[in-house]
């Protein structure tokens, strides 16, 4: 090139507009930037999985945190898809924007048409629908008026909100059922519990504003023009049910039926179809089972032979025979010689908890019956003086008591008597060596206060008791079923899966033989005949009693029978520290969404089982990690994840061909398949249950079980796979031992 075009070609370079090209260097900087983090974001979706319930504590039904027609009614629905809720009274103000970025959708289930601040709640729900919140209306809107000035809100701005999730609230309400008709409706979704005939009774008309709304129940009013109301709808957005048309409730008897289905609105509304579950009834394909026992009868004489402690009866018929995990909670003041017990009580209360299979647990030093007044179940010198009968205190308690007592020394003292000083009682006198105290049993009326639950966590005791679910015949709804918790400030309280003997046996007035009548509970709670029939497993099984029974035949029989009952099903029997560890889990645990089509789960613990409904897709476990096996069970997917607190799961429609784990009754963990070995470390009780899949058909292996602390092999046999590579292992083995599977060689 010449020195004369070199020129040219430098000015014509000098003569071009500096500024812009620096301006779009900086654009495109800009847009690579742009696309990079869509990409990682794309990658890794965090999904949250948090809806707040809001309540109105100014309503009669509405009072507090933990009782509320979304804690009665709503939360147990949600947990099985899923959900952890989060409770705010709006009495008490607007919860703040900031507060807001770990919730994706918002509940409300109000009982009249007044809040406080009625505008500014409508301008905050509105704000929240634009932010991306699903908003879902149960019952009354709320802010049709403003409680403090009494002034009717317009139309119009109640629209705003209405009109953010597809809707148009037009009015015209009215209670006279002559004038109302159904015009549209589906019965599955509408009439889940309870049927609407004869009982359409309230109409206010609301108008479908966007064709991508599902009305699952049109009423009509007869006595005006254009009278279509949208009574139960999903949109886009949320979803809106009229109130009345949500729940019957029969206000002599406060029984109660859902008319909507819970879990298929609430998937509906909430978006969340395909979307996985953590689950706490299921581990490794089986159903949870654990037991514990309260220490309340525990001195009582038994009537069944005259002059045994009733706490000898159950460790004879039940601890020392039933190779089954039960958690012990003894009363100290019951077992502690300066106070209620004796030498003989204390020597007892040792033996139990030595037991292999008793984990220890501790049920107050003088039982409290109620945890707000201080008011507790035995008169003690120095600490409590008698008050009265607890009928004239008006308390309930998990256990039956005549009389009651108040508390003399301070809250703060009463606190740690009843919580920590009663744990290093039974941690310093009577846990064998290597055990010590794991769960606090909330004693009688089961709502502790949270300077108590703050208690046990700084001791590092789980806690549990409250909820008391049933569902039967006395009760045939699932609003008798209790969720997760119990939220008490920012701290949580554990409820059980069932209810405890007293409540069966009418606060032990009788039939003695009532607590056998759980067994319907833990069929119903899986394959429910009582309401609409589809298999839906929302409850583990969950044997809760006291020493008490004890103390009579009838009572001892059903507990035998109970236990029986819970042998025949499959289940993988845990402590009730563990379970409560799975709920943690539960709480705890996070999964994002990959741009692939993968799963990512994490800090879920122990809650090692996800759940996909309505699915028949396989885990692709060439893909994925963490995943060490799944079953299907009634069009319903639990997928196991490892131990190791991560997990990417990818799904394919062929069945693997590569070992997993089918189910296990015994908790697994350091999980290693190919196709030459498997291996795997167990604890457990009873035998030693497992369904292996994925596996060469008809080949030969070698079973090797080596038991923990012990050398050689404990266990050593040839099984083979069936036509379908399956193996099926019933193993005379319990504990914590190790299992190792390979290819035989021949000889």
């Amino acid at each position: 090139m010449s020195f004369v075009k070199r020129d040219i070609i430098s000015r014509s370079i000098k003569m071009i507009n500096r500024p812009l090209i620096q301006r779009l260097i900086g654009v495109f900087f800009f847009i690579i930037c742009i696309f990079y983090s869509f990409i990682l974001q794309a990658e890794d979706q965090f999904i949250n999985r948090t809806v707040l319930a809001l309540y109105d504590s100014s309503e009669p039904g509405n009072i507090r945190s933990d009782y509320n027609m979304i804690h009665k009614n709503l939360e147990m629905p949600l947990n099985h898809l899923g959900i952890i809720v989060r409770y705010h009274d709006i009495s008490t103000g607007l919860p703040l924007d900031q507060n807001m970025e770990d919730i994706f959708g918002i509940v409300t289930w109000f009982n009249d048409g007044a809040v406080t601040n009625a505008i500014d709640y409508c301008q905050w729900a509105k704000r929240q629908i634009r932010n991306g919140k699903k908003y879902v209306i149960i019952g009354s809107f709320g802010a049709f008026t403003d409680k403090k000035t009494g002034k009717r809100v317009p139309d119009s701005i109640v629209n705003e909100v209405f009109n953010e999730i597809g809707l148009f609230y037009e009015g015209n309400w009215t209670d006279n059922p002559f004038v109302i008709e159904i015009s549209k409706m589906e019965s599955s979704m509408v009439e889940f519990e309870r049927t609407l005939e004869g009982e359409t009774n309230i109409y206010d008309q609301i108008i479908s504003s966007d064709n991508k709304n599902k009305i699952y129940l049109a009423l009509k009013r007869t006595d005006i023009p254009e009278g279509n109301s949208a009574a139960v709808v999903v949109t886009p957005k949320g979803g809106f049910v009229l109130e009345s048309y949500e729940l019957f409730i029969n206000y002599e008897n406060n029984m109660r039926k859902w008319r909507i289905n819970p879990f298929k609105y609430m998937e509906d509304a909430l978006g969340l179809k395909n979307m996985p579950r953590y689950d706490v009834t299921t581990l490794f394909g089986r159903r949870l089972f654990y037991s514990h026992i309260d220490g309340d009868g525990l001195r009582s004489i038994t009537q069944i032979d005259g002059k045994s402690l009733c706490g000898e009866i159950i460790y004879d018929h039940i601890l020392a025979k039933y190779d089954l995990p039960v958690t012990v909670g003894f009363i100290t003041a019951d077992i502690d010689p300066s106070y209620l017990g004796s030498e003989k009580i204390l020597a007892f209360a040792k033996k139990t908890l030595s037991l292999e299979n008793v984990e220890i647990g501790v049920h107050g030093f003088s039982h409290p019956l109620d945890w707000d007044r201080m008011i507790t179940a035995y008169s003690l010198r120095g600490y409590s003086e008698d008050a009265g009968s607890m009928d004239d205190l008006d308390i309930l308690s998990e256990s039956a008591y005549g009389g009651a007592s108040l508390v003399t020394v301070n809250r703060r003292k009463f606190i740690n008597t009843e919580i920590k000083l009663a744990a290093d009682f039974i941690n310093n006198n009577v846990a064998p060596p290597g055990k010590k105290t794991k769960v606090y049993q909330w004693t009688g009326n089961c709502e502790p206060t949270e300077d108590a639950i703050v208690l046990t966590n700084e001791i590092g005791l789980m806690n549990i008791n409250g909820g008391d679910s049933r569902f039967d015949k006395s009760i045939p709804s699932y609003t008798g079923v209790a969720p997760l918790t119990r939220q008490v400030g920012g701290n949580v309280q554990m409820f059980t899966s069932n209810c405890n003997e007293n409540i069966y046996t009418n606060l032990w007035e009788g039939p003695f033989y009532g607590f056998r009548n759980v067994i319907q509970t833990f069929q119903q709670t899986e394959v429910p005949t009582l309401v609409d029939g589809v298999p839906r497993r929302v409850d583990p099984i969950n044997v809760y009693y006291h020493f008490y029974s004890g103390e009579k035949k009838a009572s001892l029989k059903a507990l035998r029978e109970v236990y029986d009952y819970s042998l025949t099903q499959d289940i993988i029997p845990v402590f009730t520290s563990y379970y409560l560890s799975v709920v943690n889990g539960f709480l705890n645990g996070r999964f994002h969404k990959l741009a692939d089509g993968g799963w990512k789960f994490s800090d879920y613990g122990t809650c090692q089982t996800v759940r996909f409904d309505e699915t028949d897709l396989f885990p692709d476990l060439e893909r994925s990690s963490g995943v060490i096996g799944f079953v299907h069970w009634n069009n319903r997917l639990y997928v196991h994840l490892s131990e190791k607190n991560n997990a990417i799961l990818y799904f394919t429609e062929k069945k693997p061909k590569k070992p997993y784990l089918v189910e296990a009754s015994a908790i697994i963990s350091n999980w290693t398949a190919n196709f030459e070995y498997i291996k795997f470390s167990a604890y457990g009780f009873g035998k030693g249950i497992f369904k292996l899949a994925g596996l060469n058909p008809g080949t030969v292996v070698d079973i090797d079980i080596v038991k923990e602390g012990k050398k050689g092999s404990f266990y050593k046999k040839k099984h083979k796979t069936d036509k379908a590579g399956e193996l099926y292992l019933v193993l005379p083995v319990h504990g914590q031992y190790q299992v190792i599977i390979e290819k035989a060689v021949k000889d």
